[in-house]
């Protein structure tokens, strides 16, 4: 049996049988439905527990305490993203837009994301823990590898250079939304913006970002 994506994160007690392993499935899976609806400071284990037909016990055997859920929650999460990141980038949807509607088609997916999952990614970066915190770097450079990647054919420049523009340009639109998470309902500046111009504006700013590095039509 292949070893879920949790198996390996500290605060874990990785299970061992088919019955266990099914548990922890079923305590996640409650974690990410219940995240769709509050922030998880607001999720009790007994809420869990009641959600995946499991007792608080049977949670603690397998988690620390509850940042470790948490963890393992971001975990799935992070797993999903990369896999979906893949799967679309080698789409035949994408496969021949230029640099600039790829981008565009990136900033929507990112607005995206970050709406359905901002109670997990906002728990995440606010858990001031430096596990959680490595955990969504490395998630960050696994999509800046991936839309890197996709870009390579188009870089005028040395590869070296052209990935780290786009490194930066990917860290400056995560960055935006982050602060759009944590600021929730109030305006991170003068303005509010839909989903629909923030999208838009994050095109811009990656499109501005990497035009030094890449051949836009």
């Amino acid at each position: 049996m292949s070893p879920e994506p949790s198996d390996s994160l500290p605060s874990i007690t990785p299970p061992r049988q088919s019955r266990s392993r099914a548990t922890m499935e079923r305590v996640l899976a409650a974690v990410e439905d219940l995240l769709a609806d509050k922030p998880f400071d607001q999720i009790t284990v007994a809420e869990i527990a009641s959600r995946s037909s499991s007792s608080p016990t049977s949670i603690y055997a397998r988690f620390a305490d509850k940042n470790g859920l948490l963890l393992a929650a971001h975990e799935r999460y992070k797993h999903k993203a990369e896999a979906r990141l893949a799967e679309q980038l080698a789409s035949e949807d994408t496969a021949s837009l230029p640099p600039d509607r790829l981008l565009d088609f990136f900033a929507r997916e990112l607005v995206t994301a970050f709406r359905d999952n901002q109670h997990l990614l906002r728990s995440v970066v606010l858990a001031d823990a430096a596990v959680m915190y490595e955990r969504a770097a490395d998630l960050i450079a696994s999509v800046s590898l991936a839309v890197a990647d996709r870009l390579r054919p188009a870089m005028t420049v040395d590869d070296a250079v052209g990935e780290r523009c786009v490194d930066f340009a990917i860290r400056a639109a995560v960055a935006v939304l982050q602060q759009h998470i944590i600021f929730q309902d109030r305006i991170p500046g003068r303005f509010q913006t839909t989903d629909d111009e923030l999208a838009e504006r994050l095109t811009d700013l990656l499109v501005a970002m990497t035009a030094p590095v890449l051949r836009h039509p």
